[in-house]
């Protein structure tokens, strides 16, 4: 279940790590929440500092540690310190104001007291090596051309532990050097919106999907896709506890598109993750794949509409598979084909 887990990080991650490009380098601070174990929420600061280059014009590769000094509501010690490689995947971009998508894995050094029923009498603390994940959305500001400020929202995992949050960040770094091309050509992104329909297995959509959708079409490889979806879902087998799970989703995804005079007609496949970050049968990450159909339909102007059909797979960490079909719309700026605007670049 992990192997799949960590396999898509570091793809994603790996795919960014080419030749030197634009740098930038400055302190990251962040709020994480964290829910105990009766479901109130606790919030909790970090701080740490972040080392990244931009290896293109859509992409940006890093190094970034983050310490965590204190996230217990209780007598019991918990403090975290993550050594992580961060990708941002800039789909119009890295210049002026640019949104991202963002993932992170990396090594989570965890100090925990031991026993845990012990807090407050004995003061005996464990330290152990986990790997820790984080994916979500940004916005970039570029300040000039040394200044560059970043907001984000992920969540933020480290399995094996009570660390299974939301998190806002925030990091100002000084920039330097020249960006290098990509064999990438346009790219969009807009918000989106959905269904979702049970298909087989205990998990229901129990109100409409909102998100972000990002598209890029490449010289060689294709377009490919991104959607950033929060869903609220219903488990009506296992109520009256624990019943209503709300979920992050990250879908990247491959498009073999047919491009037609009024837009284009797609196949997308591609794995899929949910973080879960309340408590509940579903803390954590769920992981599997999404499939489906698709159209881009060119609209007046400069805007352009999709619509969706996709199935969505998961395995829940109970093993259990959970099977939905979503059904979507989004809109975004226009692309032109791949095969036009490869011509004119």
């Amino acid at each position: 279940m992990r192997i799949l887990l960590i396999g898509l990080a570091a793809a994603t991650l790996a795919g960014h790590a080419a030749a030197q490009g634009r740098m930038r380098i400055g302190p990251t601070v962040s709020t994480i929440s964290i829910q105990d174990s009766s479901g109130t929420t606790h919030s909790y600061s970090s701080f740490g500092g972040t080392l990244a280059l931009i290896t293109s014009d859509d992409g940006e590769f890093g190094l970034a540690i983050s310490r965590y000094a204190d996230l217990s509501s209780d007598a019991c010690t918990r403090a975290l310190t993550f050594f992580g490689v961060e990708s941002n995947y800039y789909p119009v971009g890295t210049k002026g104001i640019a949104p991202f998508a963002s993932t992170a894995i990396g090594l989570a050094r965890v100090t925990e007291s031991n026993p845990r029923f012990g807090c407050g009498l004995i003061t005996t603390t464990d330290t152990t090596n986990q790997i820790g994940l984080g994916f979500g959305l940004g916005v970039r500001v570029n300040v000039g051309n040394q200044i560059a400020a970043l907001l984000e929202g992920r969540f933020f995992q480290v399995p094996n532990s009570a660390i299974q949050a939301l998190e806002g960040r925030a990091n100002v770094s000084f920039a330097f050097g020249k960006p290098r091309r990509t064999e990438m050509l346009n790219g969009t992104f807009g918000p989106a919106v959905g269904m979702l329909f049970s298909l087989s297995g205990p998990l229901e959509g129990r109100a409409p999907t909102l998100g972000v959708r990002f598209r890029r079409d490449s010289k060689k490889h294709g377009t490919v896709s991104l959607q950033v979806d929060y869903a609220s879902l219903r488990a009506p087998a296992e109520c009256p506890t624990d019943c209503e799970p709300n979920a992050i989703l990250f879908a990247p995804g491959y498009e073999a598109s047919l491009h037609l005079m009024w837009g284009r007609l797609y196949g997308e496949l591609g794995p899929l993750l949910a973080g879960f970050p309340t408590q509940g049968r579903e803390r954590g990450i769920a992981q599997g794949a999404q499939g489906g159909l698709g159209a881009d339909i060119f609209g007046g102007g400069s805007l352009m509409w999709n619509v969706n059909a996709r199935v969505l797979w998961l395995q829940r960490n109970s093993g259990q598979n959970a099977f939905m079909l979503q059904l979507g719309v989004s809109l975004s700026p226009k692309l032109e084909p791949a095969v036009t605007a490869a011509g004119g670049h």
